[in-house]
């Protein structure tokens, strides 16, 4: 099951999205570039007494495509776009579930609000009829269903979890993952996350909490990243899977590697539920800068969380500027979520993905809808379009209500590792 002992390096051969840009990574990445956004006016569910009625809805998803009745009876929308990601995936990474060591292959997934979706409709009719109406909630409904499933559809057998930490969800899963196997531990991890926050209590919840844009008569420019004129988040929905490995089980199987994950940093801010802070932001993004053996002068990019809200984006903009110093400015910080919405869960490995996607091709996207400078939000956010770039090292940030913090490096992957 496990690999020499000792520390391998990890590298990514596999990767699958499905998310309000498309279905397919090609889809994802090339709207991305563009500049698109997935975000709309939010019509299927009942949204007439909420402040907010946009989101970002997945986009071409239709289940029949992908899955047979009997499934759909067993299978939460979560647990579906996990296993659309994940089949992706595998087919990238030319992984063979039938030509593996099943022992040797884990499942490691972020998961957050996923599974109350699921639930609520049968909570709702329960509290009226006091009937439930479908026998197998429970097994469907479960936060670690979509990690399951994925182990049961492909016979893995290594350990199977779910990390849920909010919005920093899956980036601590990958994280995970990462240190299974650069610890020997695994040679092989499926990882991501995935979410989908639609459903009218959460929709109202979130807007209780007056932390979702408002701008309901623009969906697609309602999410505005660090923009002066922002007022708040988009939820959104989707899923990132990602195959990581060891470099040595990559090269045995003749598999074409991605890139490396090279670091990974992971804090509490201990100070506020909602509100992020400074230092824990700051200290995560040093402690994976030290995992990496990387300095602030190494970084090429940034995929930030920009969230869109009022706080985190001046609040990360500020650790940033604390971690890498007068260098700040010089590097592109790059917030997808104004194209994509707020995937929750998914959040972090759609991050992962897009920088792996930026060191294969020499690009960064775009930071859409930033069109009033912000004085307390003053990096270089790539507001003008997608920007030719050649990164080397990429780093992803993820923060999360509850205060956890979460921050990866990727790097492009080299056959001799450089001092």
């Amino acid at each position: 099951m496990s690999e020499t002992k000792g520390i391998n390096r990890v590298v990514i051969t596999g990767l699958g999205v499905v998310s309000p840009l498309g279905c397919s990574v090609e889809m994802f990445w090339s709207e991305l570039l563009a500049g698109k956004s997935g975000i709309t006016t939010i019509t299927d569910i009942d949204l007439s007494n909420c402040r907010t009625r946009v989101g970002a809805r997945v986009a071409g998803y239709d289940a029949r495509h992908f899955f047979s009745a009997r499934d759909l009876n067993r299978l939460s929308l979560t647990s579906q776009f996990a296993l659309v990601a994940a089949s992706q995936a595998l087919a990238l990474s030319n992984l063979d579930p039938g030509q593996c060591n099943p022992w040797s292959v884990g499942v490691i997934l972020g998961g957050s609000s996923g599974g109350f979706v699921a639930a609520e409709p049968v909570i709702e009719s329960f509290s009226k009829d006091r009937i439930i109406t479908n026998p197998l909630i429970i097994p469907t409904a479960m936060n670690n269903a979509p990690a399951s499933n994925i182990s049961i559809r492909y016979g893995f057998r290594g350990p199977v979890m779910t990390i849920d930490a909010a919005c920093a969800s899956s980036a601590h899963a990958i994280g995970y993952a990462f240190k299974l196997i650069r610890s020997g531990a695994l040679p092989i991890v499926v990882t991501g996350g995935v979410d989908s926050s639609f459903s009218p209590a959460i929709f109202h919840g979130w807007s209780s909490l007056r932390t979702l844009s408002e701008r309901n008569e623009a969906p697609a420019t309602a999410c505005r990243p660090f923009s002066q004129d922002r007022d708040g988040l988009v939820l959104g929905e989707g899923a990132g899977i990602l195959i990581l490995e060891s470099e040595s089980s990559a090269q045995e199987r003749g598999a074409v590697i991605l890139a490396e994950v090279t670091g990974y940093g992971a804090t509490s801010d201990g100070y506020h539920l909602t509100q992020p802070g400074i230092e824990g932001i700051s200290e995560a993004m040093q402690m994976a800068l030290v995992d990496a053996n990387l300095t602030a002068n190494d970084i090429d990019c940034i995929n930030a969380h920009a969230t869109a809200t009022l706080w985190n984006d001046k609040v990360e903009t500020a650790a940033i500027k604390q971690t890498f110093g007068p260098r700040a400015k010089q590097i592109p910080v790059v917030g997808i979520k104004g194209a994509i919405g707020h995937s929750i869960a998914a959040s972090g490995a759609l991050g992962l993905i897009s920088a792996v996607l930026s060191i294969r091709d020499s690009v960064v996207p775009p930071t859409i809808n930033l069109k009033i400078p912000d004085p307390e939000c003053d990096l270089d956010y790539v507001p003008e379009g997608a920007r030719s770039c050649h990164p080397k090292h990429v780093m992803i940030n993820s923060f999360a209500f509850g205060g956890s913090n979460a921050v990866l490096i990727a790097s492009r992957y080299e056959t001799k590792k450089q001092s």
